[in-house]
């Protein structure tokens, strides 16, 4: 049932976060990403020998990364165009015939697009509203956006697997229509909307989750590397085995956050991406 979903909220996130980075845009905003996607682009391809049963998403994910670097700079209205764009345009390439790999490049594209959409939804009210805007108008649009997601996440969800569905609607993950890519987003709405709930009620609720979030990189490689050796040795396919690893990756984070900080990974890609592309002079 939720086969592609993760692996487009991930995309989806990414997006967001590249908001995040890009929020005072100038020219060194986009060297760094650029050069934060290429570095991620080098450490899925040092994974694929390890990768096991595992398809390595990071390949993909930091070439997206580079091809959306200027979209941060754009207004939302911009890059709803680019979002419609993109997915017209996946599907029209993907509807006729079978994918012979799960992370087609067009759909990412416009999972990317969706996460920088989300965040002008969700996330940029919060953050004006942290330096004392008005965000009435923001709060308003989140409600109505999660309300249409939702409508659309039980459509989608109920003919995910209909074989009916025209090729172009179909629901089914990995496909990269239109279908698959607006119910992606749609759970993301949902799911972001509700994350921003429960941590408004209780921080320590959601520490843990917000934890692993901050090294989502770090333990996205420790999960290629004990999933290899769990995958030779102990099982290929466990539910049992995967809620265990979640239930360790989440107190691993709380505790290397709290104890030591950013992430391993985050500080080396942190690091060489300030060597790289240095900071401007008095900036």
């Amino acid at each position: 049932m939720l086969s592609g979903l993760p692996a487009s909220l991930f995309a989806i996130i990414a997006g967001a976060t590249m908001m995040i980075i890009g929020r005072n845009y100038n020219s060194t905003t986009f060297l760094r990403l650029i050069s934060r996607g290429a570095l991620i682009i080098l450490i899925g391809l040092a994974l694929l020998p390890v990768g096991g049963q595992i398809q390595v998403v990071l390949i993909v994910m930091g070439l997206v990364m580079i091809l959306v670097s200027w979209m941060p700079a754009l207004g939302t209205w911009w890059r709803l165009g680019l979002f419609i764009a993109a997915t017209i345009a996946a599907t029209v390439v993907y509807a006729p015939v079978e994918l012979s790999q799960i992370y087609p490049l067009l759909a990412w594209i416009a999972y990317f697009i969706g996460g920088m959409l989300l965040f002008d939804v969700y996330l940029r009210g919060r953050l004006q509203r942290d330096s004392g805007s008005n965000t009435s108008t923001n709060t308003r649009l989140s409600w109505i956006v999660t309300a249409i997601s939702a409508v659309i996440t039980i459509i989608g969800l109920y003919y995910r697997f209909d074989p009916n569905i025209p090729s172009w609607l179909r629901f089914t993950g990995h496909t990269g229509v239109a279908g698959e890519i607006i119910l992606s987003v749609a759970v993301a709405a949902v799911v972001i909307h509700l994350c921003v709930l429960i941590g408004d009620l209780s921080s320590t609720l959601v520490y843990p989750f917000a934890a692993m979030g901050t090294m989502s990189l770090t333990i996205y490689i420790l999960h290629i590397l004990t999933a290899f050796y769990w995958q030779q040795n102990v099982a290929l396919h466990s539910t049992l085995s995967a809620i265990g690893f979640i239930v360790f990756f989440l107190v691993a984070a709380s505790l290397w956050k709290k104890f030591v900080g950013q992430g391993p990974a985050e500080k080396l890609v942190a690091t060489a991406i300030k060597a790289i592309v240095p900071s401007k002079k008095g900036k």
